[in-house]
Parts: C-alpha cells; structure tokens; sequence
C-alpha cells in the first residue's frame, strides 16, 4: 500500500507526495528537527528567536527560519513582531488531548513533576518504554550549579537504567528474559552484554521495594531514583516512570527523603481517593 508522507520544501510550502517506499533523508531529517523544535520550547516554556533556537539545537539559522515560519502557516507556532520571537500556538497545547481523559489531561502529572523539581532541586524524568529504550518523554531540568543536563527524548538500555527497570515491573521474568536477549542482539556495537539474571532481580528488587537507586549505572557520578507509575496514566494502560536524578553523591545522602517525596506526590497526584 502506499503511503502518504509531508515534505518541507526549500521555499517554505508543504507538498503532499506518494511514495512507495521509505522517506527520503531529507523529508526524515526536517521531521526530525520540527520535533526537536517542539521539544525545545517545552524546555524553555517561553517565546525564543530563530537564533537562539538554531544555537541551541545546532541547525543551520536558515533552515531554522524556514521551519518555524512554515509552523506559523500551518498555525502550529506563533511569531511575535514586537520581539522577533517564536511560541507554539494552542494547536500545539490539543495534540494528544484524545489519548488520555486522566493525570496528563487535567494537569495532576505536570503539577506533581513541578513539585517535585521545586521541592528537590534535580533533574525530573518521565519515562516510557520504546522497544529496547526507556525514553524520556518529558524532563524538567535541575535548577542547580551542579548538574547534569538531560535533553528531553534522551533514550537509556530499558534493560539497564533505573527508569527502565521500573518500566519493567509489570513484566514476566520470561519476557524480561527475552528483551534482555533482544537488547544484546540489537544494541550498538562496543556495547558491553547484558547480565539477564542480574536484570531479573534489578527488576525484583523495583517490585519489591517499590523503587530503584541507580549509582553511575548509566552515566558515571549522577545518580538516579526511579519508580513505577500507576497503570492507565495515559489512558492506554502504558507503562510509565518517574526518576530524580542528581550528583551521586547528594543522591545518596538524599536517597530515603527523595524516595518518600517519589511516593508522597504519586499518592496525592496520582492515585484516586477512595469513594466515601
């Protein structure tokens, strides 16, 4: 079958074209970083020129520009004249409304993440599960000198990350066993392999204790506390975690507050009260 795909053309008009076989670079490529863009702005939270955009991205100014004026027609960003600047439009704010009626919806999930990162000064992490990954679907960066800066669609091994473990936790030992088995036949070369029963009982132990303590598990001096989220947070009954992640050291010496945080804002945010 055919299929439909969207192309971002040199002189800012969107032509509809069919293609019979994979995307060309190109179309895959400005896709990319239209996405990137959106996930630049819902780090920074305010309007930004194509400057600091291109900057911060690393894109090259004009294709920058074009990009965000063609998000302008398609009524996706907003240009404000009186700064010169970019903001994404409210069409932004409805996509993805649909895939849930809960916490993401009604804003319970975004307030207890900011709670959280208020109340702890670290780097708050929303992950979910995509095929070998935990994948952070949303980051609030730390406040901190200290700190470790997280980039927002950052994948880790779902196999070998505190994120990823309590992703896990749902999960049969013989399906843990056969990811682990996947991950070692798919991940990139000079990758070491990875331990399968060490994994089953990293993942025991998340189920067990109810979190997991990363120390340097994935990058070496930051550490990383991670739990399971109630199921059907998104409305599709999808795996989700939430994760603090800091210094190593200040993780340790923080490890029980953080963990009794974790558990505080889950239950009031959350977990619906129980009927009268």
């Amino acid at each position: 079958m055919p299929t439909r795909r969207t192309k971002i053309s040199a002189d800012s008009q969107i032509t509809e074209a069919t293609s019979y076989g994979p995307p060309a670079a190109g179309s895959v490529k400005s896709a990319g970083r239209v996405l990137r863009i959106l996930e630049f702005f819902d780090e920074i939270q305010r309007d930004a020129r194509v400057a600091e955009v291109a900057e911060r991205l690393a894109f090259p100014q004009s294709s920058t520009s074009i990009l965000l004026n063609c998000l302008v027609e398609l009524g996706y960003m907003d240009y404000l004249p009186e700064s010169r600047s970019f903001l994404p439009s409210p069409r932004v704010t409805l996509l993805g409304t649909w895939l849930d009626k809960g916490p993401v919806r009604n804003g319970s999930l975004i307030r207890m993440l900011e709670e959280l990162s208020h109340k702890t000064g670290d780097t708050v992490i929303i992950a979910a599960r995509s095929g070998i990954f935990a994948q952070y679907i949303h980051v609030l960066q730390a406040r901190s000198a200290m700190r470790f800066h997280v980039p927002p669609g950052s994948r880790r091994l779902v196999v070998w990350s505190a994120t990823g473990f309590s992703l896990l936790t749902p999960c049969s030992d013989r399906e843990i066993r056969g990811l682990c088995t996947r991950t070692n036949a798919e991940a990139a070369l000079g990758i070491p392999r990875i331990d399968i029963n060490q994994v089953v009982e990293n993942v025991g132990r998340t189920r067990r204790d109810g979190y997991f303590f990363s120390a340097g598990l994935v990058t070496p001096g930051a550490g990383s506390i991670a739990i399971p989220l109630p199921e059907g947070i998104d409305g599709w009954n999808r795996a989700l975690a939430v994760a603090v992640s800091g210094p190593l050291q200040d993780m340790t010496r923080r490890r029980a507050e953080i963990v009794a945080l974790l558990n505080d804002v889950v239950q009031r945010y959350l977990r619906p009260a129980p009927s009268a």
